[in-house]
């Protein structure tokens, strides 16, 4: 049909003409149709998106006038959905007065900082081992159960004879968020009167769950239109937008120092990873053999929304008083189910996937399983948010991706190139450079 409307349009006579202008609509057409995709995913999400704004400043332009929001209990969900709790909100040292701070420091003894510092350093020594020690402990055998659940079949309940494939990884996304929102409500309603005053709106959690879905989105499409030594050092640089984002969101300073460790671990990393032959073989798997705008648009996007995520974050534990972790893990898993409940609708695999897990013998096992290792890993991720912020999160991540690798090619008996020890060397060597200026720096502040 394409060639045929060429052909009259602008009278090519040739079959070769006709097919060499079809190669070039078709290829024009593949080349933004991920613009289209993201732009329908948009359109469904704003089904919720602005129905919700409307309701933020219907509520921020009439709580104070009404006493249906101070009276009612959907009063009160409604006033702390769109303007939290401002009168529970500490004033920071910065905002108070030079003699309040000044009467706080000659409170306190002059050798305390010196205990307060040494103790610190130990605690903070152990949380940084324990958090990434339970990021891997959750997040591997949540991957087995990922991995066993696409790639194995599943008989059905009524005729074991017949298995069948599942495909939906959105479903499983969600059944990952409605575990762990159940997780959240057992543990708040156990642990309520120990939880802080939940001062910013509840609405602020879903700045974080949009930007993790649209990441994700980012992602997979990119996949597509990059090659794979782009795509490498792309998600080899999460560091570095991480850190600009930090600067816009948290206005975060950096050091010199700061600026270049990032370089260096970006540098190993990428070299590690494109020497790997499990990831060049990955990459080969992926299709595009060459870069196109199409693909540093959803790279960069990818890495801007990834980035935004952790740091929007951080932003809402370092209100005074904090968001806890609980709280913070329940805003975020219900929009972002919410979202997924959206995106599942607009394909209209919702009801096909809860069909499947019904009829089919051990994968509702699997796949809750698979959401309870996620839930817990959940925790690791806020809780190292909170203590060490999203940088340490990003470095974390990216060790924890290049120490599979290496008990990867161990167990495989899979060789490492001399290129991947290099860049290993860069890695540590830039994480025990940061580790030691930091050292060096504290012994000089203590003395």
């Amino acid at each position: 049909m394409i060639a045929f409307h060429l052909s009259r349009t602008f009278n090519m006579g040739t079959l070769e003409d006709i097919n060499t202008a079809t190669v070039i609509v078709a290829t024009a057409i593949s080349e933004y149709l991920w613009f289209f995709r993201f732009f329908f995913n948009l359109l469904a999400y704003s089904t919720v998106i602005i129905p919700t704004i409307l309701l933020v400043k219907w509520v921020q332009n009439h709580h104070r006038d009404s006493e249906f929001y101070h009276r009612t209990r959907l009063g009160a969900f409604l006033r702390l959905f769109a303007v939290g709790r401002p009168e529970y909100q500490l004033i920071p040292d910065e905002k108070r007065s030079d003699v309040d701070v000044r009467l706080d420091k000659d409170d306190i003894p002059e050798m305390v900082p010196i205990v307060k510092s040494s103790n610190r350093f130990s605690n903070d020594t152990f949380m940084l081992i324990l958090c990434f020690g339970l990021i891997q402990c959750f997040f591997v055998p949540m991957g087995f159960f990922q991995e066993h659940i696409m790639t194995q079949l599943y008989p059905r309940f009524d005729d074991s004879g017949v298995e069948d494939k599942f495909h939906d990884t959105e479903f499983l996304l969600l059944l990952n968020r409605l575990v762990a929102l159940v997780i959240c409500v057992l543990l708040l309603f156990y642990d309520y009167k120990n939880q802080p005053a939940h001062v910013p709106p509840l609405y602020k959690h879903s700045f974080g769950s949009m930007s993790n879905t649209l990441s994700s989105l980012c992602q997979y499409e990119a996949m597509k239109y990059m090659s794979f030594p782009a795509l490498t050092v792309g998600k080899a640089s999460k560091l570095i937008p991480t850190m600009i984002m930090g600067k816009i969101v948290r206005n975060k300073t950096y050091t010199t120092k700061d600026y270049i460790v990032a370089s260096m671990l970006v540098t190993g990393v990428a070299f590690f990873f494109l020497s790997t032959p499990s990831f060049k073989q990955a990459g080969k798997r992926a299709g595009a053999t060459e870069t196109t705008i199409s693909g540093l648009i959803l790279m960069a996007g990818y890495l801007a929304f990834d980035a935004f995520t952790p740091n929007w974050q951080k932003k809402l534990f370092d209100c005074k008083p904090p968001v806890s972790k609980t709280q913070m893990m329940l805003g975020v898993n219900f929009f972002s189910a919410v979202l997924c409940v959206v995106s599942l609708l607009m394909q209209g695999t919702l009801f096909s996937s809860i069909s499947f897990a019904l009829n089919h013998d051990g994968f509702a096992r699997n796949a809750f399983l698979c959401s309870f290792f996620g839930a817990c890993g959940q925790f690791a991720i806020y809780q190292s948010i909170k203590r060490f912020g999203p940088e340490f999160f990003a470095i974390c991540m990216t060790v924890r991706q290049i120490l599979s690798i290496i008990l990867s090619a161990f167990y495989f008996s899979h060789p490492i190139s001399p290129t991947g020890i290099i860049g290993l060397c860069i890695v540590f060597g830039a994480i025990f450079y940061s580790k030691l200026c930091g050292r060096l720096s504290g012994s000089k502040l203590r003395s």
